[in-house]
């Protein structure tokens, strides 16, 4: 097969990886792992050309795996693509391609924009655009049940043309030593037992503000514990601390030190951090039925507000064996979740699909 891979979004942020940029990255690097005999070629909209000479390490890996990265020539919703290939696989956006007539794949991430619109203006454009990419779709993968059951619903799909491919978690983190985890708390100053969040953008604001109601309660119960963000630097306040961006080896030892990992996210597609966490050995606190309750199922604990978390930190400082149980069960379900599975089973749509031309 020969395969057009849209790589639009890891020209997005340069220097920020999301989870969004790692799903691209790792898909596209098992796929031509698991499959080298398939010809790829990693396709750039127009809006990302002029980043085209930026590099950061995921930009830079996935040249040297396959340096053929074409300019897809597209305007209103179609794209110019003059070259003959099996599968168009886009991210996020799909153009009606001509003259050629590849099966078209398209992958959504979540349906922020149209959910948690900034504007209504904006919503309604979002959800013209979303729909005509799906109609151009010949086939649509998205990452939780969850999100596969809202893309159903509110854009009237019949539930068989949208597949569900789980995102994995790759050798980038892993759970570190006692020496690594101590050299990377005494590198950022941490000196007290601690509560990890992410964040990956200012948009964010709303985790920001679960972390700070949570502080507040974790201190009139007299909790010996600190909260670290890592992602954009907000100012420290009170037991909040900061670290902005760090490496992967940095994250791996923070995940692999915290206490426990929070992630009281609405928005989320699938929660990657919570898999990252699972992984390290780092038990976990999310949202209720959510794409993150379908990722770690019991081997997670769950809360809707900051007093519901406060409360399963007490909990969990009490009860260590709890602690341990957690840890265990969730190192074991990480394990179902490795990218190269990702990969094959989005190839396997792939032949699905170009089986029936």
């Amino acid at each position: 097969m020969k395969i057009l891979y849209d790589i639009t979004q890891l020209f997005d942020y340069i220097g920020r990886i999301n989870g969004t940029k790692r799903h691209i990255f790792e898909i596209a690097k098992n796929m031509i792992i698991s499959e080298p005999q398939n010809e790829y070629l990693f396709g750039v909209r127009p809006s990302r050309w002029k980043f085209l000479n930026q590099k950061d390490d995921l930009i830079e890996k996935i040249l040297q795996i396959n340096p053929k990265i074409v300019k897809m020539l597209g305007f209103s919703h179609y794209m110019w693509l003059n070259e003959k290939v099996d599968i168009y696989h886009a991210n996020n956006k799909v153009y009606k391609t001509f003259p050629a007539n590849p099966k078209i794949v398209l992958t959504i991430h979540d349906l922020n924009p149209i959910l948690f619109p900034e504007n209504e203006r904006k919503k309604q454009k979002n959800l013209n655009s979303t729909k005509k990419s799906i109609d151009i779709a010949d086939a649509v993968i998205t990452v939780s049940n969850h999100v596969k059951k809202q893309i159903c619903e509110i854009f009237n799909v019949d539930e068989k043309k949208v597949k569900v491919v789980y995102n994995g978690c790759g050798d980038e983190i892993a759970k570190k030593s006692f020496e690594e985890v101590n050299e990377v708390l005494n590198k950022f100053g941490i000196k007290s037992q601690y509560i990890l969040f992410l964040i990956s953008s200012r948009d964010d604001k709303h985790i920001v503000n679960f972390a700070e109601k949570l502080a507040e309660k974790i201190s009139s119960l007299n909790l010996n514990l600190d909260i670290i963000v890592v992602g954009d630097r907000f100012k420290n306040k009170n037991k909040i601390k900061f670290l902005g961006y760090v490496s992967n080896e940095e994250l791996s030892a923070l995940y692999s030190g915290a206490f426990c990992h929070i992630l009281p996210d609405i928005k989320e597609g699938f929660g990657l951090t919570v898999l990252e966490a699972l992984k390290c050995g780092c038990p976990v606190i999310t949202s209720p039925n959510s794409p993150m309750e379908e990722v770690a199922k019991d081997s997670a604990l769950y809360a809707k507000t900051p007093d519901e978390a406060a409360t399963l930190i007490k909990n969990l400082l009490e009860n260590n064996n709890l602690r341990e149980k957690l840890i265990k069960k969730g190192m074991k379900r990480a394990l179902e979740f490795t990218w190269e599975k990702s990969a094959k089973e989005v190839i396997n749509i792939y032949k699905e699909l170009v089986s029936k031309k």
